[in-house]
Parts: C-alpha cells; structure tokens; sequence
C-alpha cells in the first residue's frame, strides 16, 4: 500500500493525460501519478498507416496550446532528433500520424509519473478521509493500493461492434482498429470489403487501392466500401466552420440546457465524423487514373447500403454480406474474402466509474454523468476532492471535446484548479464568431 496521498492520479494514459502529466512537470509541488494498462504508449496503433496524417495542425501537441515555450512541445521533439529544417521544408501543418506517436512515446519516456503495465481494478471513495482509493494490478501480477484527493479520467473509447460484426468469429472479419496487423492477410484476398464513411475507412480504402497491381485488378482482385450513410463526404475543414472545435464554442455549448445539447449534437456528425478533402482528392485521383481508356479502377463504392450480416457461404467459401439499401429498401447480398469494419468507436467508461454514481457522482435524467464547465464531474455529496473527465461524450462538452487541439487547453484549466491560481493564462477569445447573442443587442421583452 502506498499510504501517502497523492493530489491527483490519473487512470488512462492517452494523449490527454499524457499532456496533463507533461504540463506538470513545472509544477513539482502537484504530487502526480498516472496509471495505464498497455505496456507503452500507442495512439491507435492499428491505423498508423502509411501516408495517414493528424487531421488537426501540429500546434495540436501535448503542451503548445498552454505553454508554447514547453520542452516537451512537437517542435523541441524535431529540434532533439535534428529534423526541424526537414520539417521547415515539409511544409505540411498536417504530421504524419506514425510521427505523432513517436513524438508522444518519446515524451512519455521522460515523464516519471507515466506507469505503464497497471491496470486499475477498482476506484472507492473514502467519505471519512476525503480521498479515493485506488487498486491495481501490476503486469507482474503484484497488487498496489493508492490514495488521491482528485482523480482524472483519461480512459478513452473503443470499437464500436456492430452485432454482425460481433457473431463473427472469421480471422478476417475484423474492426479497422486492427487493419495495420492483417495488411499481409489482406493482400492475399482477391476481394475485401471496408464498411464505413469516415476517415479510417477513407485510409483503409486508400491503402488497400494503393496495393493492388494493375494485373491483380485486371484479374478480378478489387476493393468494396460500403457505407449507410448517403455518401462519402467530407468532414468540415473551413476556417471558420472549425471555429467550433474552439474553447469558445465549448464554453457557449455547456451554457446550454443538457437537452439543447443532446439535440444540437445529433446533428453535428460532418463536423468530425467525415473523411477530410485530401484522403479524398487522394482516392479521387487515384480512380481517375487508373481508369484510363476504360480500365477497371479496382474500387467500387457503394452509398445507402447498411450491413445487416455476415456469413460464410458453405457452397463458395467466401464470406456473404446481406445488406439493406436504405433508400431503396431492397436487400442484397455481396461475396468477399475479408471485411474490415471502420465503424468509429464508443466510450469505454470502466465498471468502478460507474458505481460511483448516485453516492459520490451526481447524474441527469439518462444516468450521465454531469461534466461542469470546469471539467470536473458534479458531486452528488459533501466530498471536496474532484474527478475530471477528460474527452467527455460530445453532447457534454461540445464536439471538441475529443479534438487534440484542446486538451492542452483544457489540461491548462485542470492545474490552475488545482494550484488554486492562474498559472496559465486562459485566453478569453479564441474565436471570431461569437455563438451567444450580441453584446450590443437589445433583448425582446
């Protein structure tokens, strides 16, 4: 048991957290730990693809965003491995994702807070104490026992499955979240088939279109990507429209009643979930040429179709794909070697985290979670220690919530409220647009 009480532990060590630990660094007097169950650090491991970027611009790293001086900023991570001229000719906002992971495992391994291999069985609070306990198990198989005034919630998502992807069991039926570990298998198929409109579809697509060989697409081998929705489109990438991805807009949306919220995010899904314009130009050019004096493109794509299940043909041995065209609705059945599932991911809020609720945490009418303006969780009881969540549901927080852009930001709010004073400055315009009503409006009375 460690009986000295920590300020603050956090359970999750994805990039958020990770920020967290790194802007800690200067404040020595926070007693900090950070506790993730991989073994290291990997940022979506199963889509560092090659060719694939970060959709938001580099400034978007553990720390710049609150102390643009840090030296664990992206910039000090190029100066460190004698790459700032090559990225100064690069001339790309947009860094590769393989490189962003490198950059934030390297940060990792100079954060002593950072413990990798533990994986926390359970969360208590102790009302008499006013602090949380914390178990976990090592890798090893060890036990430990912590004890914190605050806690701070990192845990991220995971795949979402679909109930026809869950009935299967077929080694080639797999979620994209493990497309870079089957890229062998996959060559080895004549057809493969991607379900899914967003981006990590859009760079499955990509990347399996880019493999195949003029002869192995005049011989039949080809690509299929189907999708419900009624398009491929694109995710919003104007300047002003991404306004929303702001504090700004996140403060102007939790001043809205929590049912305005839910509504307005239901609607939001282009803002984020679609394929942004250069996987496209990229898929688009590649179709172009290839389809030259009428050659088969090897890719073909298929709007409205939702998938209702899959199964093995016993007569063909290949897998059969039932669908339903939405706006048609006629069913159809498809023949492939492989699906891969790109169909985004959930919240993966952990057992103890929602024991919690109705005796420490308070929650609204759905059985949510209740994230303040200020990033903490309201408590339902006289207990002063605080929970952060980190990458909230959207409708919580707004559709920047789970942006890399703001949790330097939001990490930037989390010290100031532990250190009881503005260590960092939070800026108070970070938009142009204002979302609320004029200043210098008159109110209809």
């Amino acid at each position: 048991m460690n009986k000295k009480i920590a300020d603050i532990i956090g359970i999750g060590i994805g990039p958020f957290n990770l920020g967290l630990a790194a802007l800690l660094l200067e404040h020595r007097t926070i007693q900090a730990r950070f506790l993730e169950r991989k073994h290291e650090f990997q940022w979506h491991k199963g889509l560092l693809l090659s060719g694939a970027t970060l959709q938001v611009p580099f400034f978007a790293d553990l720390v710049t965003m609150a102390d643009p001086c840090h030296r664990l900023s992206y910039l000090n991570y190029l100066h460190q491995h004698d790459r700032l001229y090559q990225f100064y000719y690069y001339e790309h906002f947009l860094i590769p994702r393989v490189e962003y992971n490198h950059y934030c495992r390297w940060a990792a391994t100079q954060l002593p807070s950072c413990h990798f291999g533990e994986y926390v069985d359970d969360v208590t609070y102790d009302a008499k104490q006013d602090h949380f306990v914390i178990d976990s198990t090592l890798a090893s198989g060890g036990k430990k026992q912590y004890r914190s005034t605050n806690l701070v919630i990192g845990i991220g998502t995971k795949p979402n499955v679909p109930k026809w992807l869950a009935k299967s069991n077929h080694p080639l039926v797999k979620h994209a979240a493990e497309f870079a570990s089957l890229q062998q298998a996959l060559a080895k198929c004549k057809k493969v088939t991607v379900v899914g409109s967003g981006q990590s579809a859009a760079e499955c697509v990509l990347a399996l279109l880019r493999s195949l060989t003029p002869t192995q697409v005049a011989a039949g081998a080809g690509v299929r990507w189907i999708s419900r929705s009624a398009g491929f489109h694109p995710m919003e990438s104007s300047k002003l429209g991404q306004e929303c991805f702001t504090p700004a807009y996140m403060q102007y949306f939790q001043s809205l009643s929590r049912e305005k919220r839910r509504d307005i995010a239901g609607g939001q899904g282009l803002l984020y979930k679609g394929i942004s314009y250069s996987t496209i130009a990229d898929i688009y050019d590649l179709l172009y040429e290839r389809s030259i004096g009428g050659k088969p493109t090897g890719l073909s794509l298929h709007p409205n179709c939702e998938v209702e299940s899959i199964a093995k043909n016993v007569q063909s041995g290949a897998l059969e794909i039932k669908c339903l065209h939405t706006q048609l609705a006629q069913r159809f059945s498809l023949e492939t070697d492989a699906v891969i599932a790109a169909v985004g991911y959930v919240h993966d809020w952990p057992q103890w985290l929602t024991q919690l609720k109705g005796s420490v945490l308070a929650t609204d009418s759905n059985e949510d979670f209740i994230v303040q303006e200020d990033f903490t969780a309201l408590r339902c009881d006289a207990g002063l220690g605080r929970i952060f969540i980190q990458n909230s549901e959207i409708f919580q927080q707004g559709v920047g919530s789970p942006d890399l852009g703001i949790g330097a930001n939001r990490n930037a709010v989390i010290i100031n409220q532990l250190l009881g004073r503005e260590a960092y400055r939070i800026a108070s315009c970070t938009a142009f647009q204002t979302y609320g009503i004029p200043e210098d409006a008159l109110l209809d009375r």
